[in-house]
């Protein structure tokens, strides 16, 4: 009985590890995509680009199916230049329901995605019936942020998408926000134009900071991070 026990438990543990790989458990599907932000200025076109990495997978959950999905993103806010000294930035939060840059991307990239992360990730690393390049949705629109003094994080503001002039002046407007699949590497190097990012929680604590429409949370999580959900 003790034999039969033993064989019996291998046996199901060779059938549990057979549906973890067919559940694609552990398995990480990941792709890389170019942000483009296109602003239009009195002095003609501006635009920023960023390259990120979306990296997905199922792990064990308590959930009915057993799995939970999870998935990453890689890389650092889109800056603009603008012809009057400000800079426009593209942050890694949306106003959208997913919140972050995956959702984003997916949404654009990928026609069959239904909230189905890790497979859609699947399918865009394949390339397996996507659109790219692919206008992002002004729905799905990443937070667009300035600085009224680019070296006091304390002055941050929104700024509203359809209305860049309220912001940056007469003549500006965003022009259009894209994506596209890309090999290229993930864009670093964003502390050049904001020195103070590395210590900015430092910088920050103990000041009233509560700008408008801006989750300041994870401050430097809006610029650079590893997110994981």
């Amino acid at each position: 009985m003790a034999r039969r026990g033993v064989l019996g438990g291998l046996i199901g543990g060779a059938a549990l590890i057979l549906m973890m790989a067919g559940r694609g458990l552990g398995s990480k599907s990941s792709y890389r995509f170019k942000l483009t932000v296109e602003v239009d200025t009195p002095e003609g076109l501006r635009s920023g680009s960023s390259v990120y990495e979306v990296t997905a997978w199922n792990q064990f959950g308590l959930d009915p199916s057993g799995q939970v999905r999870r998935w990453e993103v890689k890389g650092e806010a889109v800056a603009v230049e603008l012809p009057n000294g400000k800079m426009l930035f593209s942050l890694l939060k949306t106003g959208a329901i997913h919140n972050d840059l995956a959702g984003m991307s997916m949404t654009a990239l990928d026609p069959a995605f239904k909230n189905d992360i890790v497979e859609s990730a699947r399918r865009i690393a394949r390339r397996n019936g996507i659109r790219s390049p692919a206008a992002v949705a002004p729905s799905d629109y990443p937070l667009l942020v300035t600085f009224r003094d680019l070296s006091d994080p304390a002055s941050i503001e929104k700024v509203a998408p359809d209305d860049l002039s309220m912001s940056f002046g007469s003549g500006f407007a965003l022009k259009a926000i894209a994506v596209e699949v890309t090999d290229d590497a993930v864009t670093t190097g964003i502390e050049k134009r904001l020195v103070w990012l590395p210590d900015v929680h430092q910088i920050l604590r103990g000041r009233e900071f509560k700008p408008a429409g801006i989750p300041v949370g994870n401050f430097k999580g809006l610029f650079e991070t590893e997110s994981r959900q």
